[in-house]
């Protein structure tokens, strides 16, 4: 009974160390990628290649899955203001629910979802059939020439991505609020411009920058640090995934308070 107690501990133990070490692996490989984006050459072919796969791989997730929160955010929020004849009211809140939690949040988890997996994918099977060893010896920088062109797509796509998810979130959500809950047009207009700033749709760009930063560092970590033929892929891809989503929660409630706190005034509904 003690044996099986220990046993269990030192695996806890040991699990957590490696946890920690992956962490430390992971940040560094961020680190010179960060890096790498400064040095030369930099493979501008490889970078345009991602951005496109990124770009024509999300869009149908990303439109669905806008236009249907749009519509649920409508149609629950749209009654209740009804219920306190606060209607006009929707459009601000549409800002407050879609442009500033949602629409960045929904665009990392599919960016993570969709490319984010696919990378993992690509990355740990040339892993397992050794061909980034195969790019050293030809004379290539694994990290020049994998690492950064991965890291800055996402970031950037991410945050261009966010873009395109906010009006799909708000055209739906009007088209819902004006023909179903029965909004007036023009009140909804004026509470959603009244309610929106900058600071939301930029605070909004930021944080999906670092969610596409965030996600790059764990899946590029995740691909090229997998082992154990196509059973070691899968793991990798799963794990990926997971703490994908995970840290994306994570920063999610670090970032938006801290946003709240800086511009207290943004937690009023106008």
């Amino acid at each position: 009974m003690a044996n099986g107690v220990l046993r269990g501990s030192g695996s806890v133990i040991g699990r957590a160390r490696r946890s920690v070490n992956n962490v430390g692996e992971l940040s560094l490989l961020f680190r010179e990628a960060l890096r790498g984006a400064t040095r030369r050459p930099f493979y501008w072919k490889e970078f345009f290649d991602q951005c496109r796969f990124i770009l024509t791989a999300n869009f149908i997730p990303l439109l669905l899955t806008g236009v249907g929160w749009g519509i649920i955010v409508s149609l629950e929020a749209g009654h209740f203001f009804k219920a306190a004849s606060s209607e006009y009211r929707l459009g601000g809140f549409t800002v407050m629910a879609n442009i500033r939690e949602f629409s960045p949040v929904a665009t990392g988890l599919m960016i993570a979802a969709v490319s984010g997996t696919a990378i993992v994918a690509d990355l740990g099977a040339r892993q397992v059939r050794q061909e980034l060893e195969a790019l050293s010896v030809m004379g290539l920088s694994n990290v020049l020439f994998i690492v950064v062109p991965r890291a800055l797509a996402l970031m950037v796509m991410t945050a261009l991505y966010n873009v395109p998810m906010i009006v799909f979130t708000t055209l739906s959500g009007f088209f819902i609020a004006v023909a179903v809950v029965g909004v007036n047009p023009g009140a909804f207009l004026a509470s959603f411009f009244t309610q929106g700033t900058l600071v939301d749709l930029f605070g909004g760009e930021i944080k999906c920058i670092l969610f596409g930063a965030l996600v790059a560092a764990i899946c590029i970590y995740k691909g090229i640090s997998a082992k154990g033929g196509a059973e070691g892929v899968a793991r990798a891809v799963h794990s990926g995934v997971v703490w994908c989503f995970v840290g994306i929660q994570a920063l999610e409630y670090l970032y938006t308070p801290t946003v709240l706190a800086l511009f207290h005034n943004q937690n009023v509904l106008r």
